[in-house]
């Protein structure tokens, strides 16, 4: 399919606004990703979603493209349903500031100590002081990864499989390992309704051979600083090139 050269080709054309068709969208985060990672500005949006299906939400989605600056032929949206325009208030809108001014580097991951990743599921990498290894974290939450709702089993909201793989991918790509060998799912991750879950993933040293085992962890935000981490997945991280050594 090559969705990302694709989506690259169609972004270094100049296209800015991006509409996935269907029933319910799969390939709308790929494609954002893509989009953040050729560093480029773009609207990326679906059209229904599962038990979503009707005239309401397809509405909602075409005002998600209005409101991010796509053009919407809103006559014949409102065709036959007797709409009209109005005049706005007549007061006039006096536009005043008061945005604090924060310090340099207040709420940059840099000033903590911390690298910044710039990837969707995570947000700072600090390598390990005791040996070759680097630690990877993030935040998961329905209000900030909307998507995750739509991955609900019996109600309960789970992050998918694949979910797993691109994190233990970016985690391989930030050391040089660019080969899955084995990735074993050995617990689900729950994603509550209400606030998020931390997010660790766990590179560790490279053995003679070049490969290092990998893991991932979570720990609901709401237990607090003294609760457990609970290992979702463990797998081995080797490099793409057959015969080559991770350094």
């Amino acid at each position: 399919v090559e969705l990302e050269s694709t989506t690259r080709t169609l972004l270094d054309a100049g296209h800015t606004v991006f509409i996935e068709v269907s029933p319910h969208p799969v390939l709308t985060l790929p494609v954002q990703q893509t989009v953040e990672a050729a560093e480029s500005r773009a609207v990326v949006v679906g059209t229904l979603r599962r038990d979503e299906g009707g005239a309401e939400r397809f509405l909602t989605s075409a005002a998600e493209l209005h409101v991010s600056g796509a053009r919407v032929d809103w006559q014949k949206v409102f065709a036959g349903h007797g709409a009209h325009r109005v005049e706005l208030p007549t007061y006039a809108f006096q536009h005043e500031r008061f945005w604090l001014d924060a310090p340099a580097g207040v709420g940059d991951v840099g000033s903590v100590g911390l690298g910044s990743l710039g990837h969707p599921l995570l947000g700072a990498v600090v390598s390990l002081a005791s040996g070759g290894g680097v630690l990877l974290s993030g935040r998961l939450s329905l209000a900030t990864h909307e998507w995750l709702a739509d991955h609900a089993v019996h109600g309960v909201m789970l992050l998918p499989g694949t979910a797993f793989v691109e994190l233990v991918v970016r985690a391989g790509d930030q050391v040089g390992c660019g080969r899955v060998e084995e990735l074993v799912i050995e617990a689900p991750l729950i994603v509550p309704e209400k606030g998020g879950v931390h997010l660790q993933v766990e590179v560790g040293e490279a053995d003679a051979s070049g490969f290092r085992e990998v893991s991932v962890y979570s720990r609901e935000e709401a237990d607090g600083e003294g609760a457990a981490w609970v290992r979702h997945a463990h797998g081995v991280l080797g490099s793409a090139v057959p015969g080559s050594e991770t350094q």
